[in-house]
C-alpha cells in the first residue's frame, strides 16, 4: 500500500512530468524546421529516464532559445521553470541568475507586470534569501511582486495577504534582523566637575524588525476586510504578528541597561504576556474547526512554547509537552534530540562544539558573529526546547551537518 505522503509525491511527480512533456511538445511545434528535433528528443528522454529533471529542462530551454528566440512566450516560461528547478535542487546562486534572466525576458515579452512577473519576482526573492543574508536584495523583488498585485487590482485579496505572510516568514530567518549600536552626542550638557560642562555620548540600539512589522500591519488591516471569504484569516495573521513581536522582544531584551532601546525584565514579561493573550485568542477561534486549522493551531502553540522558554517558565514548558499540546517528533532528526534534566541541563556529552548546555542559558550574543567565505554571518548552534512524545527535550539547531570530530 502506498502511504498518503508517497501518494502525494507520486501525484506531484506526475504533474511535473506532464508539464515537462507539454512544454517540450510546444517547443517542438513552434520550432524552425532546420532544428534537429530527433537529437533533442533523444537527449531529453535520456535525462528524464535518469531522473535529471533540471538537466532535461535545460535541454528544452536551449532548444527553444535556438528555435523560437530568447523572448518567445515558451522560452520565457521555460527559463522560469529551469530557474525554479535549480532552486529546488539547492543550486541557489545559479537559480538566482536564471530567474533574473527569466524576469528580463518576461519584461521584454509581456511588459513589467504581465505574464508570470509576479511569480518570477517572488521566486527571485526566495532564491536570494537562501544565500544572501541581507534583507535588501530579496526585499526589492518582494516589494515589486506586491506592487504587481496592486496594479492588477488584487490589493484587498486573500492572495495579497498570503503573499505578505510568505514574505515575512521568509525574512524572519535572516540574521540581518538583529540590529547594531550607534553613538551620538547628547543634546543636554551635564556637569562633570565644578565649572566644567560636557556633552555626554549616548548609545542607541536599533534592529530591523520594524521593516517586517510594516508588512504584518498591512496584512492585519486587509485581513479584517476579508473575514467573509475566510472567517479565520485574522487569527492566522495574529499568529504571525505574535511570532514577530516575540522575536523582536527577545532581541531587544539583550540590550544593556543605559543604552537606548533597552527594555527591563518587567517590560519584557509584559510583552510576552500580551503575545500569549493574542495567541490564546487565536487558538480559541481556530479550534472551532480543528480539522481545517490544525497546522495553524500547532504553529501558535510553538510560539507559546518559545515564550515559556524565553520567560524561563519551566513548569509551563514541561506541562505543554506532558499534556500533549505539541508533538514535534516528526520535525527533528533523532540524532539532534537530547534529554533535558531538572533545571534545564541538556545531556549532550557527544557534542564536539562550543554550545551552551543549559536550555535556559543566555544564547544571544552582541559580539560580531563569525562569517563565512562570502562574508555572511554564520549562525551559532544552540539548544531549543521541543516536545517529543510527551517529553520536554532539547533540539540542537544550526548545527553543521558533519563535523571533523564526527568524521
Amino acid at each position: 500500500m502506498i502511504s498518503t505522503h508517497s501518494g502525494r509525491n507520486i501525484e506531484r511527480m506526475s504533474r511535473i512530468l506532464t508539464l515537462l512533456f507539454f512544454l517540450f511538445a510546444t517547443a517542438l511545434a513552434l520550432a524552425a524546421p532546420d532544428v534537429s528535433k530527433t537529437e533533442v528528443l533523444s537527449l531529453f528522454e535520456a535525462e528524464m529516464a535518469a531522473g535529471n529533471q533540471t538537466a532535461a529542462l535545460k535541454i528544452i530551454l536551449e532548444y527553444s532559445e535556438q528555435a523560437n528566440g530568447d523572448n518567445a512566450p515558451e522560452t520565457v516560461k521555460l527559463t522560469h521553470r529551469y530557474g525554479h528547478s535549480l532552486y529546488q535542487d539547492g543550486d541557489y546562486r545559479r537559480a538566482t541568475d536564471v530567474l533574473l534572466k527569466a524576469l528580463e525576458r518576461s519584461t521584454a515579452a509581456y511588459g513589467e507586470s504581465g505574464g508570470e512577473a509576479f511569480e518570477i519576482n517572488m521566486n527571485i526573492g526566495f532564491a536570494y534569501g537562501q544565500w544572501r543574508t541581507g534583507l535588501l536584495p530579496r526585499k526589492i523583488y518582494f516589494d515589486r511582486a506586491l506592487e504587481i498585485l496592486r496594479e492588477r487590482g488584487e490589493h484587498e485579496s486573500i492572495t495579497y495577504v498570503t503573499t505578505l505572510i510568505n514574505i515575512v516568514v521568509n525574512m524572519m530567518g535572516s540574521t540581518s534582523l538583529q540590529g547594531s549600536y550607534s553613538s551620538h552626542l547628547s543634546d543636554t550638557m551635564q556637569s562633570e566637575a565644578v565649572n566644567e560642562y560636557s556633552f555626554p555620548i549616548e548609545h542607541e540600539y536599533s534592529n530591523n524588525f520594524p521593516k517586517l512589522e510594516r508588512y504584518v500591519e498591512e496584512a492585519v488591516e486587509i485581513a479584517e476586510k476579508l473575514e467573509t471569504e475566510d472567517e479565520y484569516i485574522t487569527s492566522k495573521v495574529a499568529i504571525l504578528q505574535a511570532k514577530l513581536n516575540v522575536m523582536d522582544t527577545a532581541d531587544r531584551a539583550t540590550v544593556p541597561m543605559g543604552v537606548g532601546g533597552y527594555i527591563s525584565g518587567g517590560t519584557e514579561k509584559d510583552y510576552y504576556d500580551d503575545e500569549t493573550e493574542r495567541l490564546t485568542m487565536a487558538i480559541d477561534e481556530l479550534s472551532r474547526d480543528m480539522m481545517a486549522n490544525r497546522i495553524f493551531v500547532q504553529a501558535a502553540n510553538k510560539v507559546l512554547l518559545e515564550i515559556a522558554w524565553l520567560d524561563k517558565d519551566k513548569n509551563r514548558l514541561f506541562n505543554m509537552c506532558s499534556n500533549g499540546t505539541l508533538n514535534e517528533a516528526s520535525e527533528y532528526a533523532p540524532e539532534r534530540i537530547y534529554e533535558v534534566m531538572e533545571g534545564g541541563i541538556v545531556v549532550a556529552p557527544d557534542i564536539p562544539m562550543s554550545v551552551n548546555r543549559n536550555l535556559f542559558g543566555r544564547r544571544v550574543s552582541r559580539k560580531s558573529p563569525p562569517k563565512d567565505k562570502d562574508g555572511n554571518p554564520v549562525k551559532k548552534p544552540y539548544f531549543k526546547p521541543v516536545c517529543i512524545d510527551g517529553q520536554l527535550m532539547a533540539a540542537l539547531v544550526n548545527r553543521p551537518m558533519v563535523t571533523v570530530e564526527e568524521l
